[in-house]
C-alpha cells in the first residue's frame, strides 16, 4: 500500500482536534479516495497480472498442444515407418521364398524330365535287345528245324526198307514239317 499518499495520512494524525468535522470529513473522504485509488490500481495490477499469467498460461497450453500434435505426428510417421519398413521385409522374405521354391520346383522338374529320359532309352534298349533277342530265337528255332527234318530224313533213310523208304519219306518230312502242319 505504497500508493497511500503518506502526507495525508500524516496530515490526520497531525491536525488538532478543534479544527472542526469539516476537516475530518474532507481528510476521511481523502483516505477513501485514497483506498479507492490503491484499490483500483491494485485491481489493474491484479487483472495486468491475471491477463499476463492466462497469456503464459494459453502460450504454455498452445506449446504444449503443438508438442503434443509433433509427437503424435512423430509416433504416426515411426508406425507408418515401421509399418512399411515390416511390409517391405515381409514382402521380400515372400519373394526370395517363392524364388526358392520356383528354383527347386525348377530343379526337380529338370531332374524328373532327365530320369524319365533316362527310362525312355533304357526301355527301348531293352526293347530293341528283346527284338534281337527274339529274332535270334526265330532264326535258331528255324535252324534247329531244319536240322531236326535232315535228321529225321536221314533216320528214317537208315532204317527203311528201299520200297517203303520212298512212301515214309514224303510221311515223315510231312510230320516233321512244323511250319506246313500250322
Amino acid at each position: 500500500m505504497h500508493d497511500h499518499p503518506q502526507g495525508e495520512t500524516g496530515a490526520v494524525a497531525a491536525a488538532p482536534r478543534g479544527s472542526g468535522d469539516v476537516d475530518v470529513g474532507s481528510k476521511v473522504n481523502a483516505i477513501i479516495e485514497a483506498a479507492e485509488k490503491a484499490a483500483d490500481e491494485i485491481m489493474r495490477d491484479a487483472e495486468k497480472e491475471a491477463a499476463a499469467r492466462i497469456e503464459e498460461l494459453t502460450r504454455e497450453a498452445a506449446k504444449a498442444r503443438a508438442d503434443a500434435d509433433a509427437y503424435a505426428r512423430d509416433l504416426t510417421d515411426a508406425a507408418d515407418s515401421y509399418g512399411t519398413q515390416h511390409r517391405r521385409t515381409v514382402e521380400e522374405e515372400a519373394r526370395a521364398l517363392l524364388g526358392d521354391a520356383e528354383t527347386r520346383s525348377k530343379e526337380m522338374l529338370e531332374e524328373a524330365k532327365q530320369k524319365s529320359e533316362e527310362l525312355e532309352r533304357d526301355v527301348v534298349g531293352r526293347h530293341e535287345t528283346l527284338q534281337r533277342e527274339a529274332k535270334m530265337l526265330e532264326e535258331r528255332k528255324q535252324q534247329v528245324l531244319e536240322s531236326l527234318r535232315d535228321l529225321a530224313a536221314q533216320l528214317q533213310d537208315a532204317l527203311a526198307e528201299p520200297s517203303e523208304r520212298v512212301q515214309q519219306d514224303d510221311s515223315l518230312v510231312d510230320a516233321l514239317d512244323v511250319q506246313r502242319n500250322r
